[in-house]
């Protein structure tokens, strides 16, 4: 039973890269009919919350909430969505595309050491190595010898806040899965997240709603992102990590690019080249490499957080 779970597990975090990595394509589409970043989560977070509390609701599918958990969810949702977005999405503009991948495929190793202080696992030397060459093969993937990389240190400050906020946002969703179900947390992640948007949308996006191109194509991009991106990769990747160690999982995020650039290729918004190729075989084999059982022993179990 248990290895059914865990291939259940795996083929759960499959899809979750798969839904992120095609929200990159619809969010550069809502981008272009000039939707603001903040205002795409705000109504990702609305439509998927709509969505969850209602079917959920009725099945009896949704737990309640202790009082004394209501402080780790908060903590979550302050985490992911509403962190990570800040710091990727504000650090992606004053930075390199480039530089920005290569930072973010930091996350496992972030998660990994964070997961080792405050949650007493293990470090994995296959898998910090499994990283290091999944990273590699990002860079190549990303790389441009025609572009000159551009740098900063508010961008570099801002992506180093959405690391941050993805080894928060881990140690806490271990956490909850020990007393709720994916479903359960989230929801109340998402709908937790929408307070924390609403004074960035009011503050910096109001006064763009006016050159919001609103058609079938953007309702359709955005009902996408919230069903598929905020309500189904977050539950399916919450469902992995009760199967599977986190810091495992973690790894699979670098994957993200490989859907990003097979998609937009497969739309002609990017060009398929030799070089992209053997990119995205070096982050498969690292990938592949990090879920690797260690033969030898693993680190001692670190302090507490």
């Amino acid at each position: 039973m248990k290895k059914n779970n865990t291939l259940l597990g795996y083929v759960a975090i499959m899809f979750s890269m798969l839904f992120w990595g095609i929200s990159f394509v619809w969010t550069k589409q809502l981008l272009n009919a000039d939707f603001p970043v903040c205002t795409i989560v705000l109504f990702r977070l609305l439509i998927a919350s709509v969505i969850f509390v209602t079917f959920f609701k009725l099945r009896g599918k949704l737990e309640r909430i202790r009082r004394g958990d209501v402080r780790q969810f908060l903590l979550l949702a302050f985490f992911e969505p509403f962190l990570y977005f800040i710091g990727e999405d504000f650090g992606l503009k004053y930075v390199d595309a480039s530089f920005a991948s290569v930072m973010i495929a930091l996350i496992p190793i972030v998660v990994s050491v964070t997961m080792y202080f405050c949650e007493h696992e293990p470090l994995s030397w296959r898998l910090l190595v499994g990283t290091l060459i999944s990273i590699f093969g990002i860079g190549l993937m990303s790389f441009n010898p025609s572009n000159t990389l551009s740098f900063s240190w508010k961008g570099f400050s801002l992506l180093l806040i959405a690391l941050f906020a993805a080894g928060g946002y881990s140690v806490l969703l271990v956490r909850l899965l020990k007393n709720y179900g994916p479903v359960t947390v989230t929801t109340y992640q998402n709908l937790m997240a929408i307070p924390l948007y609403l004074p960035l949308v009011c503050v910096f996006d109001l006064h763009h709603w006016n050159a919001i191109q609103w058609t079938f194509s953007s309702v359709f991009n955005l009902v996408c992102l919230a069903v598929f991106c905020s309500a189904g990769a977050y539950m399916l990747y919450s469902y992995a990590a009760k199967q599977i160690s986190i810091t495992k999982l973690s790894v699979f995020t670098n994957a993200i690019p490989i859907v990003t650039i097979l998609i937009a290729s497969l739309l002609g918004l990017e060009v398929f080249t030799a070089q992209k190729f053997i990119g995205i075989f070096i982050v498969v084999l690292g990938v592949l490499f990090s879920q690797m059982k260690n033969n030898v022993k693993t680190a001692q179990n670190g302090a507490e957080c």
